[in-house]
């Protein structure tokens, strides 16, 4: 066992420690299987959740760590150490201290924070704000007041300080590469042109450590934007379907990063066109045909492409 799979075991252990006294013995054998954790049937519920917490393998930790953030209510400073845990498990690119106060200067207050409300609604996704543990009520010395004051009425800390505050330049590196992607994103900012002036403005400082946000699709209509290392930046639009006349065609990944498609043997037509929130409709594919074959009459596109009654079809994940 490594050092983070004991770590991670620890923790677990103590975010699970609860469950029994959540539950009936009836009850709780449900909740172990919504954590993806072994079912055991004997003891007191607080050894059954031990026992079953023991047997989990190593390589199931990370699922049951991914299922109580899915199905328990958690505080911040819990949900975040279960979430550093998980994303560090993916290796996430560094992003040196020096490149993220310089990135943090370069931000402009007045473009974060186009809608108070989301921008704060996205801190609290990263973040621990209501940190003042003896405020009976409404408290004035919380992060989240000092934001409200400091950041968004009287704006007097310019971006690097919030982010000082926040705990950005120490977090972990999957935690700030979310936060960048999160900080262009439509549902925060709700301005396409925003979102890409910040955007530019980031990648200004994020290709210095061999990153750059990228658009990889859409969410809602607006760009979304992807943290990737820039030896993919050059990379083309993923593949998004592939349909085939009867014949089944061989059909073969050359790079499943990439998405890079190959038909060996057989036909297949493969639609690279990016896939929105509307999904694709038969004009789309249409209009996909028409174009790609330089065709000038639709009704001559659509007979050509024998789209009226495609055989097969696969989506693919880009």
């Amino acid at each position: 066992m490594t050092g983070d799979e004991m770590a991670l075991r620890r923790l677990l252990s103590d975010v699970t420690a609860g469950l029994g006294d959540q539950h009936t013995h009836k009850t709780l054998t449900q909740a172990l299987a919504d954590l993806c954790m072994p079912p055991v049937e004997e003891g007191s519920k607080r050894e059954r959740v031990e026992r079953s917490l023991a047997r989990a393998t190593d390589d199931r930790l990370l699922q049951v760590a991914e299922r109580f953030l899915e199905t328990q209510r958690t505080d911040a400073p819990t949900r975040n150490l279960l979430q550093d845990e998980i994303w560090a498990a993916a290796s996430p690119p560094e992003i040196p201290l020096r490149y993220r106060r310089e990135l943090a200067r370069a931000l402009d207050q007045g473009d974060l924070v186009q809608h108070g409300t989301r921008f704060m609604a996205l801190l609290d996704r990263f973040w621990y704000l209501d940190d003042d543990l003896w405020s009976l009520g409404p408290s004035t010395r919380s992060l989240r007041a000092r934001i409200e004051r400091h950041f968004l009425r009287n704006t007097d800390w310019p971006v690097e300080e919030l982010f000082e505050q926040l705990g950005a330049f120490d977090a972990g590196d999957a935690r700030f590469a979310r936060f960048a992607e999160a900080l262009v994103a439509g549902d925060v900012l709700l301005d396409e042109t925003v979102q890409r002036r910040l955007t530019t403005t980031m990648n200004e400082h994020l290709r210095t450590t061999g990153l750059e946000l990228r658009q990889t699709g859409t969410l809602g209509g607006y760009p979304r934007f992807t943290l990737v290392p820039l030896q993919l930046a050059h990379t083309r639009m993923p593949k998004n379907v592939i349909f085939a006349t009867p014949a089944k065609p061989d059909i073969r990944f050359l790079s499943a990063v990439d998405n890079d498609i190959e038909v060996v043997n057989g036909d297949a037509l493969i639609y690279d066109r990016t896939v929105t929130d509307d999904g694709i409709r038969w004009r789309d594919l249409q209009s996909w045909w028409q174009d790609r074959e330089h065709i000038t009459d639709p009704g001559e596109a659509k007979r050509s492409s024998h789209l009226e009654n495609p055989v097969a079809c696969r989506c693919v994940d880009g």
